[in-house]
Formats: C-alpha cells, sequence, structure tokens
C-alpha cells in the first residue's frame, strides 16, 4: 500500500494514520467476508427448503436470535450442512 506522506505532519502521526487505516481496511474485509457467509447459507437454504430468498434470510436470521448467537456463526455452520440447521 502507498500513502503519500505529507512533509508537514510528523512521522508519528503520519504511521498512526497508516495504522488506523490499516485497522478499518482489516475490518472491512471482515464485514464483507461475513455478508458473503451469510448469502451462501441463505442461498443454500432458499434451494433446500425451496423457498424465496428473502424467506430464507428471515429463517436464518430468526434461527441467530433464537440461539443467541451471531448471523455469520450460524450461516457458516447452515452453509457447511448444505443448508440444514441440523447440527447448527
Amino acid at each position: 500500500m502507498f500513502i503519500a506522506l505529507e512533509p508537514e505532519i510528523s512521522m508519528t502521526v503520519q504511521q498512526e494514520r497508516i495504522a488506523k487505516l490499516e485497522t478499518e481496511l482489516d475490518q472491512l474485509r471482515a464485514a464483507v467476508n461475513e455478508c458473503k457467509i451469510v448469502e451462501q447459507a441463505t442461498g443454500a437454504i432458499s434451494v433446500r427448503y425451496r423457498m424465496s430468498p428473502t424467506d430464507a434470510f428471515e429463517m436464518l436470521r430468526d434461527g441467530a436470535r433464537a440461539q443467541r448467537r451471531s448471523l455469520p456463526e450460524l450461516a457458516s455452520q447452515v452453509t457447511a450442512n448444505g443448508g440444514s440447521f441440523a447440527g447448527a
């Protein structure tokens, strides 16, 4: 990653800015990966139970709430189970 240095700002401030941007980038990457997992699970549920993607997402969301788990966590297990909630 290349970031142009600003001569009037100290090297420490620039390093802090770079560190903050790298942290934000890591957080964004994690969020995108979580979205992918949820979408994969939604698709698998939709196919397995022959329902719309909207209904499949609601089923996944409700399941995560009922089990007090994060949506991406349950989605990952549901995807691994081919869209089934059994064992998830």
